[in-house]
C-alpha cells in the first residue's frame, strides 16, 4: 500500500471515484466466480450445475459487495486524507521557508496587515462594546424608555403624567420614574458630593436587577413620608466603605437626613447612568396633580408585557395621551407620546460616528488586502520560472494554486496574530482618548466575539489577498515562460493589469476616505470657530449645593450665597466673581414657560419658553458676556426691591419681534416662597450656547440671585494669573463657612469648552490617521507597481536611452504611468465619495457633505502624492545604462 501511494505521489495518479471502485469490484467478483466456475466444468459438471455450486459455496454475493465497495471507498479516503495532510504540511514548510528568504517582503507584508486588521479589530471592539452587546438586564430587549412630545419634541415626563400612564397603560408590566441630581455625603470621613438617582421602589425589580449584597427596594419606600433608604453602587460601596458588608442596615448622612444603606448594587447596573447610588423618588401631592402636568422632568423606562410589541405599545400609549388631552387640555393639549428601545436610547447620537469609522477601518482594510495582493502578485512574477518548471514536472493547476493560497493563508495569520497583538493595546489607547460622554464604554473590552472577529478578519485577508495570485499563477503559459527563462523583462500582460487595477483600487477607497477626514476637518474647524458667547480664558468654577435641613429658607440660601461670594473676593488672584445657576454648554436645563404681560393668553402648549437663569451682579463681568442694551444687575437689586430681569438676543429675536422688550414684563409658572417669578425686563444681554457648540441658540432669561436665590450654587471666578489656583483654595473657602459642605466641578471654562469638542475631535483624529494610514498604503502601491515596471522595461528603458531619448522624456514617461492611475483612482474615488458623502451629513457643521474645496484639495493631495511616488523610479529609470541593460538580457 505505502508503494502505491508513493506511486500515486511521484506520478500524480488520478483518484478513483466511487463508480470506478464499484467496477473494479464488480470485475473482481465476476474474475473470482468464473475462475471457480471454469475449475468445477473442468472437474465434469455442466455449466449450469458449476455456476449453481459456486453461488451457494460463495455465500451473500450482495452484502459481499457492498462490504468491498465500502472497504475500497473507505481505504481510498484514508489514504486521500493522508495525502492531502502530508501535501499540506509540505505546503506549510514550504510557505514559511519562502516568507524566511524574503524578509523585506514579509515584513512589508506584515505590517500592512497587522496594521489594517489591527484597527479593524480595536475598532470592532468599541463598536461592539457601544452598539452591539447587550444590556445587563434581564431580556432587556423588551426594556423601553418613555418619552413625552410636545407639538412633536420629544422631552422628559410629568409626575402627573407619569402616574396615569401607570394606571392606564396596559402594554407595560412595569412602568418607573428616574431623574438624577447630586447628594452631599456627611461623616462616614470627609464631606463628599456623589451623584443620585431618584428611582421609582419597582426599578431594579423592572431591569431584573438582584443587588450583590442586602436587598433592592420595596413597594411603598417610594411614597412620601416613607423611610429614606439607599442603594450605595459597588464603585462607592469599595472606595468609600472598603467594601465592607456590614454597612448594610446602618444608617449614613445624605444632605444632613440619615438614610438606610439597603444594598449595593451590582458593578454593571448604570442606569439611568453610572451614579454613585440610588434613592427612591418623593412625589408630593403637588407633583402629581393636574396644576404641576406641564412641569416635565422626569424620565420613564417601561418593561413590556409579554406578547406586546413595540408597536402595540406605541399604539396605546398615543391613545392614553388622546384621553389625558382631553381631561386636561391646557397641559395636555398637543402632548403625545415616543417609545425608544432602551439601548437605541443610550447609545444616542454615537451611532452614527462609530459605524463611519468602522466603516473607514474596512476600507483601510480593503486597501491593505490591496497592497499585499500586488505585493505578491510581483512575488509570483518573479517566481514565474519556478511556477513553470513545476509544471513541467506534473504539478497541475489547482495544486499550485493550493500552494499559493497556502502562503497567502500563513501570511495572513501571522498578520492577524500581530494584528491581535496591536488591536489589545489599540483599544486601550482608544479608551484612554476617547471622551467621557460616549455611552457604555465601561462594556469595551477585546472578548471572544471579538477574537472571533479578528479571525474572520484574518481569513477575509487571506481570501482578498491571495485569490488573485493564486489565479495568475495557475493561468502560466509554461512553453513561453521557459523558453524566456529569467529574463524579466517580459512580464506577462495579465499581471501588469491585475497590479494596476489593485493600485487604482487603493486609490480609489483612500480618496473616499480622505474626503470624509476633509470633510469632518473643515467642519471640526468651523465647530471650533463658534463664539460660545463668553470668554473662557482664566475663568474657573466650582459648584456647591446646600442641604435642605441647614439652609431650609430663601433667607438662608441667600445669606450662604452673599457670604460665600464675599470670601472668593478674597481669594488671591481673583479679580471678579459671581453666583448663578447653570454654565454655559454644561447642557443644564431650567426651563420655564412665561407669559407676556398684555398679550393674549397663547394655546396650550404654546406658550414661549426660556431657559432660566439665577446670577449675582458681575455675573456678566466675570464670563465675558456682553451686555447689549439697558442695564445689567446691581447691588440694588435685592430681596423686597422692585423684581427685575435680563433676557437674551434670541429671546428678544424670537419673542418680541419688531418691538422693544425692555420694560415689559414677564411671569413664569415656577413659584418659590408662594410666589411665582416675575419681573420686568431691563436689558438683553449677549446669546450663549447652552448645550453644545453646534446646537441652536436658546432663549435665556436671567433673574437676580439676592430676588430668587437657589441651594445649588456655582461659583464662577476671573483670575489674573493661572485659572486653576484659586480651584485649590476653593475646598477651605467653603469649609470655613460650612465644614460638612463639599466641593465639586471645580474646573476651568476653556476645559468646559475643551469637553464640548470632544466627541467630534475623538471621531475626526480616528478618520484622519485612517485616511493618513490609507494615503500612505496608496503612495506605497503606486511606488510600488511604478518600480516594478521600470524594473520590467529595463531593455526597452535602456534601447530608448540609446535612440536618443533624454532624461526628461524617460522620467516624463514612467511618472506619467503614475498619473495615470492616480487620475483613474480620482474619477472612481469621487464618484464614490460623491455618493457615500450624505452618510456624514450628521456629522457635519458649517460644512456642506459635498464641499468643492475638500473634494479639489484631496484630489490634488493624491495627484502630488502620484508624482512623488513616481518620481523615485522614474530618476532610477533615467540612470539606466544602455549597455548594461541589453548585456542583462
Amino acid at each position: 500500500m505505502r508503494r502505491i501511494r508513493g506511486i500515486r505521489r511521484a506520478f500524480r495518479l488520478p483518484w478513483s471515484s466511487a463508480s470506478r471502485v464499484r467496477h473494479e469490484v464488480d470485475d473482481e467478483l465476476r474474475f473470482h466466480l468464473d475462475m471457480k466456475t471454469q475449475e468445477l466444468i473442468d472437474g465434469g459438471l455442466s455449466p449450469q450445475e458449476a455456476h449453481a455450486r459456486v453461488l451457494a459455496e460463495f455465500g451473500d454475493l450482495e452484502y459481499t459487495r457492498r462490504y468491498l465497495n465500502e472497504t475500497d471507498r473507505s481505504q481510498m479516503a484514508t489514504e486521500r486524507r493522508a495525502e492531502l495532510s502530508d501535501e499540506l504540511r509540505q505546503d506549510v514548510r514550504f510557505a514559511l521557508r519562502q516568507l524566511r528568504r524574503n524578509p523585506a517582503f514579509t515584513a512589508i507584508a506584515l505590517i500592512t496587515l497587522a496594521l489594517g486588521i489591527g484597527a479593524n479589530t480595536a475598532i470592532f471592539s468599541v463598536v461592539r462594546g457601544v452598539l452591539l452587546r447587550d444590556l445587563p438586564y434581564a431580556e432587556s430587549d423588551r426594556v423601553i424608555r418613555v418619552y413625552s412630545t410636545v407639538n412633536g419634541g420629544q422631552t422628559s415626563a410629568s409626575p402627573a403624567d407619569f402616574t396615569d400612564w401607570r394606571r392606564q397603560a396596559r402594554s407595560f408590566s412595569a412602568l418607573a420614574a428616574s431623574y438624577e441630581s447630586t447628594v452631599s455625603l456627611t461623616g462616614n470621613g470627609a464631606a463628599e458630593r456623589f451623584t443620585q438617582a431618584r428611582v421609582s421602589a419597582n426599578l431594579f425589580e423592572l431591569l431584573g436587577v438582584q443587588p450583590t449584597v442586602g436587598r433592592a427596594f420595596a413597594a411603598g419606600e417610594d411614597v412620601e413620608g416613607a423611610p429614606r433608604v439607599a442603594i450605595l453602587s459597588d464603585g462607592i460601596w469599595r472606595s468609600r466603605f472598603g467594601g465592607d458588608a456590614a454597612i448594610i442596615g446602618k444608617a449614613i448622612t445624605l444632605d444632613g437626613y440619615p438614610t438606610t444603606v439597603i444594598g449595593v448594587a451590582p458593578a454593571d447596573m448604570r442606569y439611568p447612568s453610572p451614579v454613585d447610588m440610588w434613592l427612591t423618588t418623593r412625589f408630593s401631592q403637588r407633583d402629581v396633580s393636574d396644576s404641576s402636568r406641564g412641569s416635565r422632568w422626569i424620565d420613564v423606562v417601561g418593561r413590556l408585557a409579554r406578547g406586546v410589541t413595540p408597536e402595540q405599545a406605541q399604539r396605546e400609549m398615543a391613545a392614553v395621551a388622546l384621553r389625558l388631552a382631553a381631561q386636561d387640555p391646557r397641559h395636555d393639549a398637543g402632548v403625545g407620546t415616543r417609545l425608544v428601545p432602551l439601548r437605541d436610547d443610550i447609545v444616542g447620537d454615537v451611532r452614527a460616528p462609530l459605524i463611519v469609522l468602522l466603516a473607514a477601518v474596512g476600507f483601510v482594510m480593503l486597501i491593505a488586502c490591496a497592497n499585499v495582493a500586488s505585493l505578491m502578485l510581483g512575488r509570483t512574477a518573479a517566481r514565474e520560472s519556478e511556477i513553470a518548471l513545476r509544471m513541467a514536472l506534473g504539478a497541475g493547476r489547482s495544486r499550485l494554486a493550493r500552494q499559493m493560497l497556502t502562503e497567502s493563508v500563513s501570511l495572513a495569520l501571522i498578520g492577524g496574530t500581530l494584528g491581535l497583538v496591536l488591536a489589545t493595546w489599540g483599544t486601550r489607547l482608544l479608551l484612554a482618548l476617547a471622551p467621557t460622554d460616549i455611552p457604555r464604554l465601561y462594556d469595551v473590552r477585546v472578548d471572544a466575539p471579538v477574537l472571533l472577529f479578528t479571525l474572520g478578519a484574518t481569513a477575509l485577508a487571506a481570501l482578498l489577498f491571495g485569490t488573485i495570485p493564486a489565479l495568475h499563477a495557475s493561468a502560466g503559459e509554461l512553453a513561453m515562460t521557459l523558453r524566456e527563462g529569467n529574463r524579466g523583462s517580459r512580464s506577462r500582460p495579465g499581471s501588469a493589469r491585475a497590479r494596476g487595477a489593485l493600485v487604482v483600487a487603493e486609490i480609489t477607497l483612500a480618496l473616499m476616505l480622505l474626503v470624509g477626514a476633509g470633510l469632518l476637518l473643515r467642519s471640526f474647524a468651523r465647530l471650533r470657530d463658534v463664539n460660545p458667547g463668553f470668554q473662557a480664558a482664566r475663568v474657573s468654577t466650582f459648584s456647591v449645593t446646600l442641604s435642605s435641613d441647614k439652609y431650609e429658607t430663601l433667607a438662608q440660601q441667600r445669606a450662604f450665597g452673599n457670604a460665600l461670594l464675599e470670601e472668593v473676593h478674597h481669594i488671591p488672584g481673583v479679580d471678579s466673581a459671581a453666583v448663578t445657576f447653570g454654565l454655559p454648554l454644561s447642557g443644564q436645563s431650567f426651563q420655564l414657560t412665561f407669559d407676556v404681560a398684555g398679550r393674549d393668553a397663547p394655546p396650550p402648549n404654546a406658550e414661549p419658553r426660556a431657559q432660566v437663569r439665577v446670577v449675582s451682579p458681575g455675573y456678566f463681568a466675570t464670563v465675558g458676556v456682553p451686555v447689549v442694551r439697558g442695564r445689567s444687575f446691581t447691588a440694588a437689586d435685592r430681596a423686597g426691591g422692585q423684581r427685575v430681569l435680563l433676557i437674551s438676543q434670541e429671546t428678544a429675536r424670537r419673542f418680541f419681534p419688531g418691538e422693544d422688550p425692555i420694560g415689559k414684563r414677564l411671569t413664569f409658572g415656577w413659584r418659590q416662597g408662594g410666589e411665582r417669578l416675575a419681573g420686568e425686563i431691563i436689558g438683553i444681554v449677549g446669546d450663549v450656547r447652552q448645550r453644545s457648540l453646534r446646537a441652536d441658540l436658546t432663549p435665556h432669561v436671567y433673574v437676580a440671585f439676592d430676588q430668587w436665590p437657589l441651594d445649588e450654587l456655582t461659583v464662577v471666578m476671573r483670575t489674573r494669573g493661572d485659572p486653576a489656583a484659586p480651584l485649590r483654595a476653593a475646598q477651605a473657602t467653603v469649609a470655613r463657612l460650612d465644614r460638612d459642605l463639599p466641593v465639586y466641578d471645580a474646573f476651568t471654562l476653556e476645559t468646559m469648552v475643551d469637553r464640548s469638542l470632544g466627541q467630534p475631535r475623538f471621531y475626526v483624529t480616528l478618520l484622519t490617521v485612517f485616511a493618513c494610514l490609507a494615503l500612505v498604503l496608496a503612495i506605497v502601491g503606486i511606488y510600488g507597481i511604478i518600480a516594478y515596471t521600470v524594473q520590467q522595461r529595463t531593455r526597452e528603458i535602456g534601447i530608448r536611452i540609446a535612440l536618443g531619448a533624454s532624461t526628461e522624456r524617460v522620467v516624463g514617461m514612467v511618472v506619467r504611468r503614475g498619473l495615470a492611475l492616480a487620475a483613474a483612482g480620482v474619477v472612481f474615488g469621487s464618484v464614490g465619495a460623491y455618493a457615500l458623502s450624505r452618510v456624514l451629513r450628521s456629522l457635519l457643521y458649517g460644512v456642506g457633505e459635498r464641499d468643492p474645496v475638500t473634494f479639489v484639495g484631496v484630489a490634488a493631495l493624491l495627484g502630488i502624492s502620484a508624482v512623488a511616488a513616481s518620481w523615485i523610479p522614474a530618476r532610477r529609470a533615467a540612470r539606466v545604462d544602455p549597455l548594461t541593460a541589453m548585456r542583462a538580457e
